[in-house]
């Protein structure tokens, strides 16, 4: 709840570059300045007001000036300058009380204020051990970095302006070698060149303490077996019809063979083939041949379980496919059709109608070979799996409090389960595998592999995952007595 003597946010809808009129008034020879009506796009801007009601100067100008760069309003500006111009009326300053010493003026005290005010985390654990109402490191960056953008929009806009006597920061540039390691299981990584680039930062950004970097492996969080089959269980159980089964048959793919999102919402439809043999895993080529969007472009075999292909095989071939598909061409057509008439009344606009050509839709032009579409009959997007995952995580939490894992989680759980079950069945150590899990993941480089097989021999997931070999030893164990039977 805003007090009501605060600064706050509103937005208004402006387009980005208005077109000015003018009308004389034939009595009195007085020029009226207007905004000639447009068809032209409009925009969001939020802008920011003083307690007292009326817009803030010059901060909305900047925002509005951004929004031209852009063409879209930025609400984390927005944000941030109101931080700080909050900060500065409770401090009695303004933007302009700077001096020749950058540590007395107001840029510098409001990051102290921000630094003084950060919120601890336990880097380990993600858990906040202090100050939870606080800022995360990363927004108080942020702030800093937009308020730095500010004084040098004021300055390059002649509305005020940078000198010796009035500084808010100093500039900093440098060299930076880059931190990534040679990959120590590539024969060819001496090859590589590791390089580094030049950077550009001021006194501000340098106040903030450093960033502990986490282990990699320790980003994990792969789902153990029984909370992997929760998961499967919810799915076939409460998404097992319409709208909901497609995004089921979705993000089990995902968990089955460690697609990333953008892989999972571009695979193919030529991927899916009925079974013709008895083979508990099928291979399936995606990449630019079939135009699945691999990482790097990479072209890679991944493996479906049979009985999850013989489903995705089912659903390509349902009844009802067709008439979406051609509902999805009919909404790209509709469109086609909207974008030339904007085009069309721009040039109108200003008189160049002449040079206007449009474009004609073709259908074949369209054609995205996605396996898997929506009801509009268009592809998912890559931000519609964030928005499944996190019903789903909600609908589960119900029963299993503790249950909380991401898009992101369903790759590293194949990764992982993958490992520890084929280390099991082939006794084989983790280092062994590292080459073939790479192919199936399709990183560039063994050195990213290598935080799975981390995962997997680090002392605290070493009780987790023995108790997954137990499981894995059992389950083959219980497949060779019914052969035998």
């Amino acid at each position: 709840m805003v007090a009501e003597n605060d600064f706050r946010l509103t937005v208004i809808k402006v387009t980005a570059n208005p077109i000015l009129s003018t009308e004389t008034d034939l009595t009195t020879g007085e020029v009226k300045i207007g905004v000639r009506p447009s068809k032209r796009r409009v925009y969001e801007l939020p802008i920011i007001l003083r307690p007292d009601g009326l817009p803030l100067y010059p901060h909305n100008q900047y925002l509005y000036s951004r929004l031209k760069e852009n063409l879209k309003g930025s609400k984390t500006e927005a944000q941030a300058l109101m931080a700080f111009e909050r900060f500065l009326a409770k401090s009695n300053l303004a933007f302009d009380s700077l001096s020749d010493i950058p540590e007395d003026g107001a840029a510098w005290l409001f990051t102290e204020h921000l630094i003084k005010n950060l919120k601890q985390i336990n880097v380990q654990t993600g858990e906040v051990i202090k100050n939870p109402n606080g800022y995360a490191l990363s927004t108080a960056r942020s702030y800093v970095g937009i308020v730095c953008r500010f004084y040098g929009w004021l300055h390059n806009s002649g509305i005020f302006f940078i000198t010796r006597d009035k500084k808010p920061f100093e500039h900093l540039s440098g060299y930076r070698k880059r931190s990534g390691k040679a990959d120590d299981h590539n024969m060819m990584s001496h090859l590589y060149k590791q390089g580094g680039y030049a950077y550009k930062t001021t006194t501000l950004m340098k106040l903030f303490p450093k960033i502990q970097s986490i282990p990699d492996h320790l980003k994990l969080k792969p789902m153990s077996l029984d909370d992997k089959e929760i998961f499967i269980n919810h799915l076939k159980t409460h998404w097992n019809t319409g709208k909901r089964k497609t995004v089921a048959l979705m993000l089990r793919l995902a968990i089955e063979t460690g697609l990333r999102e953008d892989e999972l919402v571009t695979f193919p439809a030529t991927g899916i083939h009925y079974p013709t043999t008895g083979a508990s895993v099928l291979p399936v080529i995606i990449g630019p041949i079939n135009g699945c969007k691999t990482k790097y472009d990479k072209q890679r075999t991944i493996t479906v379980p049979y009985a999850l292909m013989l489903e995705l095989h089912e659903y390509l071939h349902k009844e009802g496919r067709a008439e979406l598909l051609k509902k999805g061409m009919s909404k790209l057509m509709f469109r086609h059709q909207k974008e030339m008439q904007m085009q069309r009344a721009f040039h109108e606009e200003n008189g160049s109608l002449s040079s206007f050509q449009e474009v004609e839709f073709k259908e074949e032009d369209h054609l995205h070979g996605r396996l898997f579409i929506h009801d509009g009959g268009l592809p998912y997007s890559k931000k519609s799996i964030s928005v499944f995952m996190s019903e789903i995580r909600s609908e589960i939490r119900k029963s299993y409090p503790n249950w909380y894992y991401r898009p992101h989680d369903l790759r590293s759980t194949f990764a992982t389960l993958w490992l520890m079950e084929q280390a099991t069945r082939r006794r084989f150590i983790f280092e062994i595998l590292m080459q073939e899990l790479a192919a199936l993941m399709g990183h560039n480089s063994t050195s990213t592999t290598e935080k799975y097989i981390n995962f997997c021999k680090n002392n605290e997931a070493s009780r987790h995952f023995a108790l997954a070999q137990n499981k894995y030893a059992n389950l083959a164990f219980r497949k060779k007595d019914s052969d035998r039977i």
